[in-house]
């Protein structure tokens, strides 16, 4: 069935109130500019896939100060860059989680062994493309790896089962048994257990029969467990911060709401360098595999970083990693044989992660995301050039992916795969494709109230696969963007922020407070600070990431200053970025 004191503030993304552009039913805009959904029979709507990112999207990515410089040596780095990296990781975490940002001057730094980052709080920063970290080694290694020594552990006691007839997409309300101990604040797993009925109904239980070496699917390992936090109990009904991305359906499907402990590594990143490897043929693989590989990570970042020549991606997020942006990032021309388990240019295995803003050349599964791999995760604003495969899930049920602005002159994909691999079968579920555009789409409908959507999307879309033909998706728009909403995510996360309350974010010092005043403001504003003449830097960001003012010196009168520019600036949410000479605090503002 189907149907140093700084204020961050934040500018929403502004979105048009003419609907004439607005094609689909499944979405639109109400005249407040708010997203409206339309729920088929069972309550399933297109789910909120504006979770992810850095601090759930909910914060700027912070500057961190430099604690150590290192210039490069001639000959091999390792041993240059290691010692400072295990020299920073002896230095106290400060009280925004960071222990501080190593700064690589300009040069070549020759790596031919592996980079490992293990201790919270560490940023490595190069001074752009001039700093160039190359892979020299002759074997196939990850040059810098970002990996916790150990993940998250359920806390078996607070396992509830969720006693819903019927969980949809999109809601963020699940009903458990009575006498859970459950609280707001509380992380939590959502743990969808399937059944044989559920193998049975996607037809998962007869790959074997169907090529050699394919593997039948079994319902104990398709356990998904989905990091939510709680926001609200109301008795034994809980609020969840990012929705349910795969319908909970007692025929099908138990769910389970379960505490869990996270020993996971904290606010690490690498920024602003170029990584390379280097190779002896082009179809060499004895050399750099991935960048960037990151696992048992939380709260991290990888932004203008570009990659060349290495075998598999400019970043590879593992399945331990959670809430990872990377942003404005490369991988160009991979070095390795054409064929599968390569050139996997952005992979993200792990959830609530965003990749946006970012390119690729020669890839084959350029923004991709693999077996098992629960959302929300979001490719956003990125392209593919010379593809030579597909972009989307890759295998073995991805759910709650969205792909937003996704430009390729190649192929995406949503389908059933069948026997290829050992049995990948559906590749996913719950996928979106909005305003993309490919030289040719495949966008196959899942079973009963599983479904993938491409809404807004150019290029042929067909619903004949590499392997089988099956169901089209929900297809509206084809050939037409949405121009009322021209990016989901963005107008989803614009939803969802101006639905927080304003609050501030402690990032130097606990104490330190500012009050700004009417929140949300009009055209002028009220700020109390604490040495609010020592101000010697402030800027206003954008949603997007734009610097909207940037003033740096002695700011005499802040207040003045903001209320001289407030009455041009649009409609939205901000980003405050306020400095002194110690401290540091992030202030999310509405502007009406």
């Amino acid at each position: 069935m189907k149907a140093n004191t700084v204020i961050i503030l934040v500018l929403n993304f502004i979105f048009t109130s003419n609907l004439s552009g607005q094609t689909s039913t499944l979405v639109s805009l109400n005249a407040n500019g708010s997203l409206v959904y339309t729920a088929d029979e069972k309550g399933n709507v297109i789910p909120d896939f504006s979770g992810v990112g850095y601090q759930n999207s909910e914060a700027q990515i912070p500057n961190i100060p430099v604690v150590l410089t290192i210039n490069p040596i001639v000959g091999d780095n390792v041993q240059n860059v290691q010692n400072a990296i295990n020299t920073v990781a002896l230095m106290p975490l400060q009280a925004n989680g960071f222990r501080g940002a190593i700064l690589f001057s300009a040069g070549l730094y020759n790596l031919n062994l592996p980079i490992n980052i293990i201790a919270s709080g560490i940023v490595l920063r190069g001074a752009g493309t001039a700093t160039i970290f190359k892979a020299t080694g002759t074997v196939q290694y990850d040059l810098i790896n970002i990996i916790g020594a150990s993940g998250k552990s359920d806390i078996s006691s607070s396992q509830s089962q969720i006693t819903d007839l019927f969980v949809p997409i999109g809601s963020k309300n699940v009903t458990v048994q009575s006498g859970h101990t459950f609280q707001i604040g509380d992380w939590v797993n959502i743990r969808r257990e399937p059944n044989a009925a559920w193998i049975n109904l996607l037809g998962m239980g007869q790959l074997s029969a169907l090529g050699l070496g394919a593997t039948d699917w079994t319902p104990s390992a398709y356990k998904i467990s989905y990091e939510r936090k709680i926001t609200a109990v109301s008795g034994n009904t809980l609020t969840l911060d990012a929705p349910i991305m795969d319908p909970i359906d007692p025929l099908y499907a138990n769910g389970f709401v379960v505490k869990f402990t996270s020993n996971r590594i904290e606010n690490c990143a690498v920024e602003n360098m170029k990584i390379s490897s280097s190779y002896t043929s082009l179809t060499d693989e004895l050399h750099g595999w991935n960048a960037i590989f990151i696992e048992n990570l939380k709260n991290g970042w990888v932004k203008n970083v570009i990659a060349d020549s290495f075998g598999y991606s400019c970043v590879n997020i593992s399945d331990g990693a959670t809430f990872i942006p990377v942003d404005s990032c490369s991988m160009l021309d991979p070095i390795s044989i054409i064929t599968g388990g390569r050139r996997y240019s952005f992979n993200v295995d792990g959830q609530r992660c965003l990749v946006q803003n970012c390119n690729t050349r020669r890839g084959r599964h350029d923004y991709v995301n693999g077996s098992r791999t629960p959302g929300p995760n979001v490719f956003y604003n990125c392209t593919a050039t010379i593809q030579n495969s597909d972009i989307g899930p890759h295998h073995r049920w991805s759910t709650g992916i969205l792909f937003d602005n996704i430009t390729g002159d190649g192929q995406l994909r949503v389908q059933n795969r069948l026997d290829s691999g050992s049995g990948h079968g559906w590749a996913g579920s719950q996928i979106m494709f909005w305003n993309c555009k490919a030289a040719d789409m495949v966008v196959q409908d899942t079973p009963s109230f599983h479904r993938n959507w491409a809404i807004g999307c150019i290029g042929s879309i067909t619903n004949v696969g590499q392997w089988t033909t099956a169901p089209l998706g929900i297809v509206q728009s084809n050939g037409t963007r949405i121009v009322a909403i021209p990016s989901l995510f963005l107008a989803q996360l614009n939803d969802r922020l101006t639905t927080l309350s304003a609050h501030n974010f402690q990032i130097n010092n606990q104490k330190f407070d500012c009050k700004i005043y009417p929140n949300p403001i009009t055209d002028s504003i009220n700020i109390e600070i604490p040495n609010l003449n020592n101000i010697i830097k402030m800027r206003l960001i954008s949603i997007l990431g734009t610097v909207i003012i940037n003033e740096t010196g002695l700011i005499k009168d802040i207040q003045q200053l903001l209320n001289a520019r407030f009455p041009s600036i649009e409609q939205g949410i901000y980003f405050l970025e306020i400095t002194d000479q110690n401290h540091q605090c992030v202030k999310r503002i509405i502007k009406k």
